[in-house]
């Protein structure tokens, strides 16, 4: 089994991972737009260096290719997401569908269908139902782009559920605890768009957000 830690340059950039989002944590809490403009998309840029760190040791693979397209994709939804100014909200979510259609391009790989997959999906099903009923409620009409994300983050999350029990104990934690967080991050981001708005929402959708990008991106490891 790897250890990451002895890997060369994995540990500072675990520092250098964790400074900038700690401190672009702080400057959003205390709302100093400039500085949050410049470390977000740093957040997303720190994460693709596990994947170029990985691809270098290790190789590319078809695995750390989309990965790394993936955070690519997100990098650009992160950037237009940032801005309070204005809202490009459904523009953003456009790139994070193009990011979870990656990901599950990745998560696909060598995928075999067992039956205890079935109530996976039943339960991403019912959840998918719930929210999605609730953003109805609120917004008293369909919103399509809406429906089809949440579409894709629930087949997202459901491939990397499906990692449970297979061959790489350490992806079979990384991907269904990353898929977790992200589902609890945009589940934020929904309530604050569309039923009610929470103060420093981007402080807490990004505590659970970046660290589902960094153990995604921790996968290409293993």
């Amino acid at each position: 089994m790897i250890d990451l830690l002895q890997l060369k340059y994995f540990a500072p950039l675990c520092i250098l991972f964790f400074f900038i989002f700690i401190f672009r944590e702080i400057v959003s809490f205390k709302r100093i737009l400039p500085v949050k403009y410049f470390l977000t998309p740093l957040v997303t840029l720190s994460i693709m260096l596990f994947v170029l760190l990985s691809i270098n040791i290790f190789g590319l693979s078809q695995y750390s290719l989309l990965i790394l397209l993936g955070l690519v994709i997100s990098l650009v939804a992160d950037t237009l997401l940032m801005i309070e100014e204005i809202s490009f909200f459904k523009n953003g979510l456009v790139f994070f569908l193009m990011t979870h259609v990656l990901y599950m391009g990745a998560f696909s790989l060598n995928f075999r269908f067992q039956s205890w997959h079935a109530a996976v999906g039943g339960v991403l099903l019912t959840l998918m139902i719930v929210i999605y009923r609730k953003i109805y409620l609120v917004k008293r009409k369909h919103d399509f782009w809406v429906l089809l994300y949440m579409i894709v983050l629930s087949a997202m999350c459901f491939l990397a559920f499906s990692f449970l029990g297979s061959g790489s104990p350490l992806r079979a934690v990384l991907l269904p605890v990353g898929a977790t967080l992200f589902v609890i991050s945009d589940a934020v981001l929904a309530i604050n768009t569309f039923v009610k708005k929470i103060p420093h929402s981007t402080v807490l959708t990004w505590s659970f957000y970046a660290p589902a990008k960094f153990l995604i991106a921790l996968s290409c490891f293993f």
